[in-house]
């Protein structure tokens, strides 16, 4: 009976303890609307001239020093030919490599992820469902998805529409009600269109459907970056300070900015 009483004793203990983990309340979400959000800046534009391509990846190093890029070229087939870079954030290096850096994995993993890495619960829906759509103008291979203009909704996609009738799927990535994410015959590049943040910060920033910038926090409460226009792989430095993006030029080139937010 001692050794009973012992047990139950220490099942109690165990049971108050798994109690208060499960009433401890989860970190607040930061404000958006308190942000302090600076104007973009450019770090580095890429001259079409030397840079041929779209950039498909954009990571900040560790130590927040240098952002990697990565430029691809695609052919008629969708075959990816790409081009690795690194380029100083303060200064106005450009180093060309011939492979990933050795941390991209770790912040590609962690940005793309389909769960905030701070509140494992806020996660992504990912909604499958295909249309009988009057289109000549829908991909088949799923360009829109990979390497298309990511900031032409479906809306937009359909009202190109031609007058054939085809079976097209879409693919949504939804967070909080609103579209991170879509392709068409095709899948989302995750990582393309949004970017959690480190932590501590229970945020997300992505690209809303009207083509902006825009970062949002857990309760769904959203707020638009001013002066980010056509963005394009946001990222988030190691510390949460700076957020970076490419962003098309007039030209059809591309500029790579950031913008501080504390």
């Amino acid at each position: 009976m001692k050794a009973l009483g012992f047990l139950t004793a220490a099942s109690l203990v165990l049971v108050a303890a798994v109690a208060s983990v499960a009433q401890t309340p989860a970190r607040p979400a930061p404000d958006v609307a308190k942000l302090t959000v600076s104007s973009p800046r450019t770090i580095r534009n890429l001259d079409a001239k030397d840079v041929r391509g779209i950039p498909t990846r954009l990571a900040w190093s560790p130590d927040g020093a240098w952002l990697y890029v990565r430029v691809s070229m695609f052919d008629r087939w969708s075959n990816e030919t790409v081009r690795h870079m690194l380029i100083e954030t303060q200064g106005k290096r450009i180093e060309p490599i011939t492979d990933e850096p050795g941390w991209l994995a770790r912040y590609w993993n962690l940005k793309s992820a389909l769960a905030s890495p701070v509140v494992p619960a806020w996660r992504i829906k990912i909604d499958m469902r295909e249309e009988q759509v009057r289109t000549t103008n829908v991909p088949r291979e799923g360009s829109i998805g990979q390497h298309g203009d990511p900031n032409e909704g479906l809306d937009e996609t359909i009202r190109k529409a031609a007058q054939s009738s085809q079976m097209t799927r879409f693919e949504i990535f939804g967070l909080n009600g609103r579209i991170i994410g879509s392709a068409v015959n095709g899948h989302v590049s995750p990582g393309r269109t949004f970017a959690w943040a480190p932590e501590p910060l229970a945020l997300v920033a992505f690209v809303t459907e009207n083509g902006r910038l825009a970062v949002m926090n857990a309760l769904g409460h959203m707020r638009e970056i001013k002066g980010a226009k056509k963005p394009l792989l946001p990222a988030w430095s190691d510390n949460g300070q700076q957020l970076a993006y490419a962003q098309q030029t007039s030209s059809g080139a591309y500029a790579i900015k950031a913008v501080t937010i504390r």
